[in-house]
């Protein structure tokens, strides 16, 4: 399961808001926050957990999550957001929108339910019971919360919130934050409002730009599951690459997909399954020579190449250098890192 940047890009803003020291973070994270495309990102589900429990050691507080809310923009989600507001009604939009929330997470699920009860989102946000992932719900929940309010012009009013974790803060802080009572302890998490909302009629409803938001929303879903077939055939790659000649007849079987189809779906996607191996060969082929100790001999085989002379020319043309060549270049370049290091 993967999450789209989007989350990563509000979070950062809000400590950036908050005051934190942001670039010791993200040191300890290993990466260069400057740098960071955060929006184009799709990182793994399971890194939440480790970025929530480095922000803790680096401020020192366990209910950072909560304590950032404030300080966090309004989630804008482009397409989701717009097919809100080119739907007649809230319920009509947000019963769209979340047909495509993969497009922001493979784990997050958010349902509305209107029945004798009352009116309420249901929130999971995650399969993982990880503590630190409290941080990932109580943000989540809050910019839902606020995202409502953005597209309802300031009309949307909360009842009151029970989240899946615990309790760590003063209730009186929860309620503060939220602007409602909170409860805790839920199988998951709960935002409670009156039913009426959802018949609010958007002032931009506009049924011609809401089937160009459709169209909009299938294709970038459509691009994304073509980025999740590329990442099993690469894995596929990983797992047997030395062990047997992959054909695109090989993997179509073992993905179950009919091989005209994955031909297909991989032109769409701009490559073709030469095109995946070879790159990825090349990778693996890089790592291999830069990061290890592993003989020449030995890499061929890692590689899927039934002959060092094949494997020779095609490192050749992919880098215009022979293995042993970048082999040294690398190291060379490290050597120079070393002494140059104070």
């Amino acid at each position: 399961m993967r999450d789209s940047g989007y989350f990563l890009e509000i979070i950062h803003a809000g400590m950036v808001n908050a005051g934190l020291n942001v670039n010791a973070i993200y040191e300890k994270l290993g990466y260069n926050a400057e740098e960071l495309p955060l929006r184009e990102m799709r990182t793994p589900h399971q890194l939440q957990a480790y970025f929530w429990e480095t922000v803790e050691a680096v401020t020192g507080d366990p209910e950072i999550g909560l304590h950032l809310c404030p300080h966090l923009p309004v989630f804008h989600g482009e397409v989701l957001e717009y097919l809100i507001f080119s739907s007649a009604t809230l319920g009509e939009g947000m019963e769209r929108a979340l047909k495509y929330l993969r497009l922001l997470s493979d784990a997050l699920n958010v349902r509305i339910v209107n029945d004798e009860l009352g009116a309420r989102a249901l929130i999971k946000g995650t399969a993982t019971e990880a503590p630190q992932l409290r941080h990932t719900e109580i943000c989540i929940v809050y910019e839902l919360l606020q995202f409502l309010k953005s597209v309802t012009e300031g009309r949307f009013v909360p009842q009151r919130v029970t989240l899946h974790c615990s309790q760590r803060a003063s209730q009186a802080e929860y309620d503060r934050i939220f602007g409602c009572p909170i409860g805790f302890g839920a199988e998951e998490s709960e935002l409670w409002f009156d039913a009426a909302i959802l018949e609010y009629r958007s002032p931009r409803w506009d049924p011609d730009l809401l089937k160009l938001h459709e169209d909009l929303a299938e294709r970038r879903l459509s691009k994304l599951r073509r980025h999740d077939l590329i990442e099993r055939i690469q894995k596929l790659f990983a797992q047997r690459l030395e062990l047997d000649q992959l054909t695109l007849e090989d993997v179509a079987a073992e993905l179950g997909v009919p091989t005209r189809r994955l031909r297909f779906e991989l032109s769409r996607a701009g490559t073709s399954f030469s095109e995946l191996l070879a790159d990825f060969r090349f990778a693996l082929a890089k790592r291999l020579l830069a990061g290890t100790e592993e003989s020449i001999e030995n890499i061929v085989y890692l590689t899927g190449f039934s002959e060092p002379s094949t494997f020779y020319r095609a490192f050749k043309r992919w880098s215009s250098m022979t293995p042993v060549q970048y082999r040294e270049q690398k190291r060379a370049h490290r050597r120079l890192a070393r002494a140059s290091a104070p």
